[in-house]
């Protein structure tokens, strides 16, 4: 039995036990349990609401917390080239402008996925972004998208964002905050001129997928 939870502004919310699917054999029991766990971790956490206690400050606290956690399972469902990701042992979520998640990325710094340290990164300039894995475009920098997709279209970097037409304009994967609940979009026709492939299963879980 899996039982998952996520905290969100100081209040856990406990939800119900799932079972994961048995395996097809031995040989694969602990790839499809992790996988299966992942995902089912996933659904949760688009299932949470986002409405935490009274006031501003704290609705974006939990909201960013939530995307936070989006962020980390996005690096377990999309796949890099074969040379697309540094021989360091880590995967680098750059942030690019005002950031707006607080401390809420302390819960994803060191954590580890594809078997790699997660390493967050706060850019001084777009020409530092050559060194991430994933880009976290803020706010702050929506008028300057063109520039910053033309200065990563040779790289192997997925984009991500929050903020309205990000995916239309080229981005590859957009957060969005509807009815108290976080979803996201994909554009998957960026994410391959890239060389990323994002798993089918966040694809069925996306609100807009653009191809």
């Amino acid at each position: 039995m899996l039982k998952a939870s996520i905290e969100i502004s100081g209040r856990e919310q406990r939800i119900a036990s799932f079972r994961a699917p048995a395996p097809c054999g031995r040989s694969a029991r602990g790839a499809l349990k992790g996988r299966a766990c992942a995902l089912l971790l996933f659904v949760v956490i688009l299932a949470v609401t986002c409405c935490g206690p009274a006031g501003d400050a704290a609705a974006a606290s939990s909201e960013y917390q939530v995307k936070a956690a989006f962020l980390y399972n996005f690096m377990k469902f999309v796949e890099w080239p074969g040379d697309g990701l540094s021989n360091t042992g880590t995967l680098t979520l750059g942030i690019l402008g005002k950031d707006p998640f607080g401390d809420a990325l302390d819960e994803v710094r060191d954590k580890t996925a594809k078997g790699r340290r997660v390493v967050v990164s706060h850019l001084r300039g777009l020409e530092d972004a050559k060194d991430c894995d994933i880009l976290f475009v803020c706010a702050s920098e929506k008028g300057r998208l063109p520039q910053i997709f033309r200065g990563v279209q040779n790289s192997r970097i997925l984009t991500v964002a929050d903020q309205e037409g990000f995916c239309q304009s080229g981005g590859m994967i957009n957060l969005v905050f509807v009815k108290n609940r976080v979803g996201f979009e994909v554009n998957v026709a960026a994410a391959t001129r890239a060389r990323l492939r994002v798993s089918s299963q966040l694809l069925r879980l996306a609100r807009l997928v653009l191809e």
